[in-house]
């Protein structure tokens, strides 16, 4: 019986968002197969399968190549290791676990990141995959050949100082970015890639960023906005429609596109929150209820644009009805929560309402509302 793992590169049949088509290499043993992500990606018209490389008509043909040489280099090594040791067999896992630990020292970092990304895409939310790809790219700004070898205390005290001084990014975002490198080279340490963990002495601080949230009557002056039909753009009027009906209800952006009509009973909602998952049961007062649509197209109740839209029109509305706040997506949660502690509604109520897991995320809010303080400061007088 043929144990050997045989393998060869392919062009993926599926092309990417730009047209790209992915190279894989792919082994087989025993009528099964598993395929490696090469984090290359090219047309077509730039493959010769014949000999298994990127064609001269591909600006970065040298560097591609050289990639390849590096795996059959690798894949080579392994099956010529595994002849000499034939009571154990090579199996097609062990043989994709060596195969990814490709260029342990002197690999690319971000290379082999962009891979996994791309391999593991259907275990992240969407959010998160693109969030982690942004984080990439950021890395790139910052040095463009990143190595195994690179990744050090020094290169994360290097990279802080660059988003701080360079990039002009705040301590949240910073801090947000430092975090993501973390997961970053804690992949690394699992799979063996890196020996040591260059976070082993570096605190992360967790800042509290600057939320914005409207006041009760910077609030009521957009309700009464919308319900005036003031605005004459059918569009900024179906931002302004959901954003406040977000307002009213403390719903996440991606909470509010996905809501459907099944999740609406007797006046409440029912869902479960797309970023946690968490279950959560919201009672919609009147406001809420007339901010409903009264024809829906199919299942979902909002007609939701992209986030950047709707960040640009909300922007916009903000801009003309004098409303001194960065208006976004997430002012609208603040919103609920800030407004709520202020009409005096039970924190404990509020952390229900907007699906926290843990109360002191819901406390963050009762520390910026001041007229809270001032009213429960009051009751002194009463002594």
């Amino acid at each position: 019986m043929n144990t050997r793992i045989n393998y060869s590169f392919i062009l993926k049949k599926e092309a990417n968002k730009q047209g790209l088509y992915p190279i894989y290499l792919r082994a087989f043993k025993q009528g099964k197969k598993t395929e490696i992500a090469t984090a290359i990606t090219i047309s077509d018209n730039e493959w010769s399968k014949q000999k298994q490389r990127v064609k001269k008509n591909n600006a970065s043909c040298d560097k591609y190549n050289s990639i390849l040489e590096a795996y059959e280099k690798k894949a080579l090594k392994l099956i010529l290791n595994n002849f000499v040791n034939e009571e154990n067999p090579l199996t097609l896992t062990q043989f994709k676990n060596s195969m990814l630990s490709i260029g342990q020292s002197d690999g690319s970092f971000t290379d082999y990141l962009l891979s996994y990304l791309s391999e593991n895409k259907a275990r992240f939310k969407l959010e998160t995959w693109w969030s982690y790809k942004s984080q990439v790219t950021k890395l790139l700004k910052f040095r463009k050949n990143i190595c195994f070898s690179d990744i050090t205390e020094k290169f994360i005290n290097d990279y802080q100082s660059y988003m701080l001084n360079t990039l002009g990014n705040n301590e949240n975002t910073t801090s947000k970015s430092l975090r993501s490198l973390r997961t970053f080279v804690n992949i690394a340490l699992r799979y063996g890639y890196l020996k040591q963990n260059p976070f082993q002495y570096i605190t992360i601080k967790k800042v509290d960023g600057k939320r914005d949230f409207l006041s009760a009557e910077e609030l009521n002056r957009l309700t009464a906005v919308y319900y005036s039909n003031e605005l004459q753009d059918s569009k900024s009027m179906t931002v302004l429609q959901y954003f406040l009906f977000a307002c009213y209800t403390g719903l996440r952006y991606s909470d509010i596109k996905s809501l459907k009509k099944s999740s609406v009973t007797d006046f409440t909602l029912h869902l479960k929150m797309h970023k946690t998952g968490y279950a959560v049961t919201i009672p919609l007062m009147k406001k809420a209820i007339s901010l409903l649509p009264t024809e829906m197209n199919g299942d979902l109740i909002f007609k939701v644009f992209c986030n950047k839209v709707t960040n640009r029109i909300l922007k916009q509305i903000g801009e003309k009805y004098q409303i001194p706040k960065k208006l976004t997506c997430h002012v609208a949660r603040h919103t609920f929560a800030t407004v709520s502690i202020t009409l005096g509604i039970p924190i404990e109520v509020v952390s229900k309402l907007l699906g926290h897991t843990n109360l002191k995320t819901t406390q963050v809010y009762a520390k910026i509302v001041d007229s809270v303080k001032q009213r429960e400061m009051e009751k002194w007088d009463n002594l």
